[in-house]
């Protein structure tokens, strides 16, 4: 038997373990890992207004087996088209387009994301990730130097937020011209 410890792993093994890999031989854990999600959020749904009545009642899900089995016939042949035609990025032996095999976690955590949905337009429509916005906030802070101790009061304490896209940046950057015009 091999040793299996942390100590005897290289930064190959380390890496690897991050990828489905080339021929998905981490495929298992990462379905475990999607089904380990999506059993969280039937306990989640379930135990939002627990003693609400299906909305979605057994006989309406009977009436919709011809259309579900549409849509399950849909996403087949969808995922089946895009293995047929698309680039084989997920190989060490393609190197065209700057493409690379995309990690597990990345992929779970934007999986995850998806699914519940959170709008960081507001804390309350986004408790969970506008804590993870602040912290990934004070954590670029303090990589690229500025103070984050609140207690040093000596230096302004920094700040920031993730922006959602262009628009945000473009009127941040009009506001922070705006401001160093009035100085």
């Amino acid at each position: 038997m091999g040793d299996n410890s942390e100590e005897s792993l290289s930064n190959h093994d380390i890496i690897s373990s991050y990828f489905i890999g080339p021929k998905s031989e981490n495929m298992p854990e990462f379905k475990a890992n999607i089904n380990a999600i999506l059993d969280e959020i039937v306990k989640t749904r379930d135990g939002y207004q627990p003693d609400d009545a299906e909305f979605i009642s057994t006989d309406v899900r009977k009436k919709l087996k011809t259309l579900n089995g549409n849509f399950q016939n849909a996403v087949k042949e969808a995922a089946k088209l895009l293995g047929e035609h698309s680039i084989p990025f997920w190989h060490p032996r393609y190197q065209g387009h700057m493409c690379t095999d995309m990690t597990m976690p990345g992929l779970l955590g934007y999986f995850m994301t998806m699914i519940y949905n959170p709008n960081n337009v507001a804390v309350e429509a986004s408790p969970f990730t506008t804590v993870v916005e602040l912290k990934a906030g004070q954590q670029l802070c303090k990589m690229f130097g500025y103070n984050t101790d609140e207690k040093a009061t000596d230096l302004p304490l920094s700040w920031g937020h993730i922006t959602c896209d262009g628009t945000v940046a473009n009127l941040e950057s009009v506001w922070v011209g705006k401001q160093l015009f009035q100085l």
